[in-house]
């Protein structure tokens, strides 16, 4: 099928490839929701055999989802042997067996959203239409005159065909084709599983992949056999909102994704509602630049410099030019192949955000080049390029000749301020609340409370074994130390640690504060103590509290390009935890405290053991900043009183 062509759009919802001439649909979990019947049915019959106490998990259910009923209970009869040891006879199994096809036949299922409209737009634009199911064939033609969808179909393919094999062989898809009259090539296969994609694929169709039945997005989409993967079939659309700059809405597939089309509206100052259902960032890209071609303009270029931390861009915005695209210019300090293929969040590479980007530029009919200048953290960068390319179009975009959308609700009392509940000597209690999240970091010098550190967080944040590093740092540091952190809203991983820095950092100037006002602190500390460890230590940290940020780690006999592949960036840390996440944390602490912290590494060690000691000599060097010294005692806080 030929790629390169405009896809067709069914109902803004499906984007099927240029030349297609079918649809071959997966029945359960993608045209109706069936899964939800399967996990209540299921464990209803099983508690009647075997008591209430008997429960098969909804995730169990759903990895076997995808399987015609009769090998779908023989492995609910192996789990239930291997997990709770009982065992059904022959005569049980069938009982069961039969019992549940009959209830399922005979249920009405909701249809999936979206279907009806694209099966009748497909139907509008002659395209050939099929069920391709891993049930019986009576069983398909039952379930879908029930569900009012037997009609939108030239053909029923069931998996009871002589001499045919099921899912996940090619067999079902191809005699589907034949039937239809349509080269596999020109078909596209519909599939909720790894088993049905696995049989679209090896028929050779341009195979789609939607979420709506037992497996997720992200697996689907790196099974590789699957040129698209939806998580739904829902309208693709997007608004932006003049004079409403908190009215956000952005859903997609990838939450880093989306944190980029947020800085776009951020910088331009609306607000947007995105809903986009998929992985083809280009499509997104151009629909979001259609619309933002589409406002008027006061001129056709503009060039804009931008950055986010330690990421930052230069752009040049062009609506003139006669060659729209996206180009990225770079010079000799950045390796752009290594950095396109760096993770960033939910994005494996940097890929997908050049490729929307791309789109962007295709779709406002501009010409946009990129030299992104530092990048020595990922998401930062990429956060810079959208960010720099929100503030050229606004410096093309005219906000007076644009409609204003009314304003939302005004923001909650102290929403996003940071608060401190407690402060003294010894103790200090701070707290953030966000709309996405909440955040409360409790210092204690005296250790009357316990260490204690609570992550309930989304499942797409990598936390991994952070306390496993905040706790030698409290001890070595002479303070207990609780963390407590909700963010099920929030999908960022390096924002939760950074702010968890940010606050722990908070808490901890509070009391140095105080200190130096009533008692004398030392107000710096370092991990170097004796002779020796100008040698023999593998790590030594630096902190001073100057009154404004500063984070710098430094390879002594290597370069940073080393340090930043080999220890900073792209690095998984105990089980999981990012590197470039902790780098992020250090740099929120430096800025709690408004406090230069430097890290001095002799070599560049293995990320498993070095990224622990930065953590322990950071808390060597917390002690000494902090230790009393009455000679410092009212002495101003901060390098010119900047503390006060």
């Amino acid at each position: 099928m030929p790629m390169h062509a405009p896809p067709l759009r069914l109902a803004h919802c499906l984007l099927l490839p240029a030349g297609c001439k079918a649809i071959l649909w997966d029945m359960d979990g993608v045209l109706i929701d069936s899964l939800g019947l399967d996990i209540r049915i299921c464990n209803q019959l099983v508690a009647e055999r075997f008591g209430e106490e008997i429960q098969i998990p909804e995730e169990f259910i759903r990895s076997i989802f995808a399987l015609h009923p009769p090998a779908f209970w023989q492995r609910i009869f192996r789990h239930l042997d291997e997990q709770f040891q009982v065992t059904c006879d022959a005569a049980d199994q069938e009982r069961i067996l039969a019992t549940y096809e009959e209830q399922r036949v005979g249920t009405a299922f909701e249809v999936l959203p979206g279907i009806a409209a694209i099966l009748a737009e497909a139907r509008a634009a002659g395209l050939a239409l099929a069920v391709v199911s891993n049930n019986l064939t009576r069983d398909v033609h039952t379930i879908l005159q029930r569900s009012g969808l037997h009609a939108a179909f030239d053909l029923i393919v069931g998996n009871d065909i002589e001499g045919f094999r099921k899912k996940p062989a090619p067999d079902c898809y191809l005699h589907a084709a034949r039937q239809l009259g349509v080269a596999p090539e020109a078909c596209v296969v519909v599939e909720d599983s790894l088993l049905g994609l696995e049989a679209g694929f090896r028929a050779g169709c341009h195979a789609i992949a939607v979420a709506t039945g037992g497996t997720d997005a992200e697996i689907l989409s790196e099974s590789g056999m699957a040129s698209q993967v939806y998580t739904a079939f829902t309208p693709q659309r997007v608004e932006f909102l003049p004079g409403a700059l908190r009215d956000k809405r952005i859903v997609t597939p990838n939450d880093f994704v989306s944190h980029m089309v947020e800085h776009i509206a951020w910088r331009l100052g609306m607000g947007i509602h995105l809903d986009w259902n998929n992985d083809q960032w280009p499509e997104l890209g151009r629909m979001l630049g259609e619309a933002l071609g589409a406002m008027p303009r006061h001129q056709e270029r503009a060039a804009a410099l931008g950055m986010i931390d330690d990421g930052s861009a230069e752009i040049l915005l062009d609506f003139s030019s006669p060659y729209p695209g996206a180009e990225l210019i770079h010079g000799r300090n950045l390796d752009m192949e290594w950095f396109l293929g760096l993770r960033c969040e939910q994005a494996a590479s940097g890929r997908p955000l050049w490729d929307l980007l791309t789109g962007i530029a295709q779709g406002m009919k501009a010409a946009i080049r990129v030299h992104p200048c530092s990048a020595e953290d990922p998401h930062h960068a990429w956060e810079g390029i959208f960010r720099t390319l929100g503030i050229a179009l606004g410096r093309v975009v005219d906000p007076l000749a644009l409609p204003r959308a009314p304003p939302p609700p005004p923001a909650p009392p102290h929403a996003g301020r940071l608060r401190i509940e407690e402060k003294s000597l010894v103790r200090c209690r701070a707290l953030r609340v966000t709309a996405e999240s909440a955040l409360t970091v409790t210092v204690d010098f005296s250790r009357q409370i316990p260490n204690r550190f609570v992550f309930d967080v989304a499942d797409s944040i990598r936390v991994g074994s952070l306390p496993d590093l905040l706790q030698p740092l409290a001890d070595e540091a002479g303070f207990s130390l609780q963390v407590e952190c909700r963010a099920l809203a929030l999908s960022s991983s390096h924002v939760v640690l950074e702010d968890t820095g940010l606050l722990l950092g908070r808490a901890l100037l509070e009391i140095l504060m105080l200190r130096m006002e009533e008692t004398g602190v030392n107000g710096a500390g370092g991990s170097v103590r004796h002779p020796d460890d100008l040698t023999a230590a593998p790590v030594r940290v630096g902190v001073s509290v100057e009154g404004r940020k500063f984070l710098s780690i430094v390879p002594l006999n290597d370069s940073r390009e080393n340090l930043r592949k080999r220890f900073l960036v792209g690095q998984d840390v105990l089980h999981g935890i990012r590197s470039e996440d902790l780098d992020d944390f250090l740099d929120g602490l430096a800025g709690g405290m408004a406090a230069s912290l430097v890290v001095h590494l002799p070599e560049i060690p293995e990320p498993d053991t070095g990224w622990p000691l930065i953590f322990r000599h950071l808390g060597m060097a917390l002690q000494e900043t902090f230790a009393i010294n009455p000679a410092r005692k009212g002495m101003p806080p901060g390098v010119k009183a900047t503390l006060l």
